[in-house]
């Protein structure tokens, strides 16, 4: 089944089975359905409880697999290139006798716009076909069925002479009408091309995608977490129910008494008898008591509804003093695992790099997230002299993008300058696990690569920001930069009226 497109009647008959058992508790047993299907399948954060579309799961391993065949690895991948791309790169529109061809080039389109190309020496990509420079390829943004694309086979290594971009001018006219400004993208150079997929440079998440390993965000409001919150929450509010018990009927009565109480212990006038008005109510306090609030609004709401069952389903007493009891232990347990229950200072030094080592703080900046970005980088010995600095302007970018492109660019002109042992150390700690795990921006990669390919040896640290104010001082700097400007100063500029002392302690709150 992962390997074939399901006919849609089939995916139809599924998910009715499925939205039975859910509401009903058997497969062929038809319910009222309280939330529609929409809802319930969205994602957690998006109010819903994270069940799967069996279409969306269907193309995520159509996606798989069209992966697979672009990417090729192995033997089936060989074989279903060879057999469905034509001469002249088309893939075939006929199914050859192949059961799973169907799915597999249905699947190509999402797979190709949603991934791109760190490129390397150009062989592997086609110069008209692919996306390599831009997120459209040449082929589509011309679209133009006259010209015999099925004559056109360059590669984009027909372009590239000895790592560098040699464009020649009808074509760097397409480019610029295109607005990519193609020498600006860096060539990963003596490495093969690697496809690698696309991240959502705004966010630290993925681009849509069916497999759910690209989420959009989305209003939140009207999932399922809030439709099924409106089925008793409101009512534990204050509603009256229409119940058939005086027990009920008295512990009903009771729930203003106790929602007023509660707000009067935190000082709270004038609320709206519902969910949104009371958690909003938290927003103006510290840290510290919102979390105490947030906390009494879900623990009391689910004592109250406790305490709502129990009278109406086991017969029991309602005690008024039992359930506030109660209340004030469940907001001692959130008083206990709130992070803002004491601010604590803590203290951090400044450390010299060892002989023969040089130690870069870097920091990135974005007025905006994204914004109009700047970098800034301070170069330090063993005996904290300052023997250079850098700023410079990146353009529109977003604040993790700054801070990786700072350390990019600080280890570039470490290598310029011949000094092969860095320590990098940076106020995002972000950006740090990044280039330890390799898994920084693909955008990056091969700007990386080449920066690092010079420089012996490369280490790196996190620092908070008040041990790092200098790399601050000067990607502030940066911003005020046009793009692409840099501003390199052989010791310690006079702009920069302070720097870090060595082994002084810096304090901070957290």
């Amino acid at each position: 089944m992962g390997i074939y497109k399901w006919p849609a009647s089939l995916i139809k008959v599924g998910e009715r089975i499925l939205r039975n058992f859910f509401w009903s508790g058997k497969p062929d047993s038809r319910k009222s359905c309280v939330v529609a299907w929409d809802k319930v399948c969205k994602t957690f954060k998006e109010g819903g409880i994270n069940l799967r579309r069996l279409k969306a799961i269907n193309q995520s391993l159509m996606m798989k697999l069209s992966w697979n065949f672009l990417n090729p690895t192995d033997g089936w991948s060989e074989f279903m290139r060879a057999k469905f791309i034509s001469k002249s790169g088309n893939f075939s529109r006929i199914t050859k006798g192949s059961s799973i061809w169907a799915g597999v080039r249905g699947a190509i389109d999402d797979v190709c716009a949603r991934s791109g190309w760190v490129i390397g020496d150009g062989a592997s990509i086609d110069l008209w076909r692919d996306n390599g420079c831009s997120s459209l390829s040449l082929k589509d943004w011309i679209n133009d069925d006259h010209i015999p694309w099925n004559d056109l086979h360059a590669k984009l290594s027909s372009i590239i002479v000895q790592g560098r971009w040699t464009i020649p001018g009808n074509l760097q006219l397409l480019f610029q009408r295109l607005g990519v400004d193609i020498h600006s993208i860096k060539i990963n150079k003596n490495n093969a091309d690697r496809r690698v997929w696309k991240p959502d440079l705004m966010e630290s998440s993925w681009s849509k995608d069916p497999s759910r390993l690209f989420v959009t965000k989305i209003g939140r409001c009207g999932g399922l977490l809030f439709s099924l919150t409106r089925l008793f929450i409101l009512d534990l509010l204050c509603g009256d129910g229409d119940f058939p018990t005086e027990k009920f009927l008295r512990m009903t009565k009771s729930k203003p008494k106790l929602w007023n109480w509660m707000a009067d212990m935190f000082q709270l006038r004038n609320l709206d008898r519902n969910l949104y008005s009371f958690l909003r109510a938290g927003s103006l306090m510290s840290p510290y008591l919102r979390d105490l609030w947030t906390g009494a609004v879900w623990g009391g709401s689910s004592l109250i509804w406790q305490a709502c069952n129990n009278c109406l389903y086991e017969d029991l007493n309602f005690s008024l003093a039992i359930v506030k009891r109660q209340w004030l232990k469940r907001i001692q347990d959130c008083a206990a695992l709130s992070t803002s229950l004491i601010l604590l200072v803590k203290s951090c030094y400044w450390e010299l790099p060892r002989i023969g080592e040089i130690k870069i703080n870097t920091d990135g900046a974005a007025k905006g997230n994204p914004g109009k970005g700047g970098i800034g980088c301070i170069y330090r010995d063993c005996n904290g002299n300052v023997l250079g600095t850098l700023a410079k302007g990146p353009g529109l970018v977003s604040n993790f993008m700054a801070e990786c492109e700072a350390i990019i660019h600080g280890v570039e002109y470490a290598a310029l300058f011949g000094w092969l042992i860095a320590w990098i150390e940076s106020d995002s700690t972000t950006a740090v696990e990044a280039f330890k795990t390799n898994n920084i921006p693909w955008t990056l990669v091969a700007a990386w690569e080449n920066a690092s390919r010079n420089v012996r040896n490369i280490q790196f640290s996190a620092k908070w920001h008040e041990a790092n104010f200098s790399a601050d001082a000067l990607s502030k700097k940066g911003a005020l930069l046009h793009e692409g400007v840099s501003m390199y100063v052989m010791g310690r500029p006079d702009f920069l009226k302070k720097i870090e002392v060595p082994m002084q302690e810096y304090f901070r709150l957290c």
